[in-house]
């Protein structure tokens, strides 16, 4: 099992290095549209008809991998607090049952909005400004939430074998900082 966790491990930072990757990218497209936009508006009274759909388009997305980029490394949304004075058996307790509704919560997540994405997708619906599918907008939702339930999962994993999480430099970071 030790094998196979590493291997997931191995895959997890991979995906997370590329959803990283891309929404760093899709964040600073976005910015430079932003910009773009204002400039334009303000010195020339020009306004460009896609740039503000185009850069919602990118902020969602941006967000959303942003979202499971701080699942990969524990910075999502939780109360510590409640954990970080357990100690033994009951904080493990804790983190596994935490872990198990995070997967049902995202598994739900990730269903809905692939049946929500399909349905724009096979009803033919376009963005307003210029000629792309509004369902590559709604496909950041599965495509978020299906590299959620991956990380989640290999933190189950890494909780039941290991009896903890692995190290993250990332998080320890933040938490330090705090």
């Amino acid at each position: 099992m030790e094998l196979i966790i590493k291997k997931l491990q191995n895959i997890e930072d991979k995906l997370d290095g590329l959803a990283s990757i891309f929404a760093i990218v899709t964040f600073a497209t976005m910015s430079v549209l932003v910009c773009m936009q204002v400039i334009s508006r303000f010195f020339f009274s020009y306004s460009f008809q896609w740039a503000e759909e185009m850069g919602r388009y990118l902020f969602i997305w941006s967000t959303l991998l942003a979202a499971a980029c701080a699942v990969h490394s524990h910075l999502n949304i939780g109360v510590d607090i409640l954990v970080n004075n357990l100690r033994g058996k009951a904080q493990y307790a804790v983190k596994l049952v935490a872990q198990i509704f995070f997967i049902l919560a995202v598994y739900i997540l990730t269903v809905y909005g692939a049946q929500q994405a399909i349905d724009v997708f096979n009803a033919g619906q376009t963005a307003t400004s210029f000629p792309v599918s509004a369902g590559l907008l709604y496909l950041s939702v599965p495509v978020s939430g299906g590299l959620m339930l991956f990380y989640t999962i290999v933190q189950l994993l890494e909780l039941l074998f290991h009896g903890e999480f692995r190290e993250n430099k990332i998080r320890d970071f933040f938490r330090g900082a705090a």
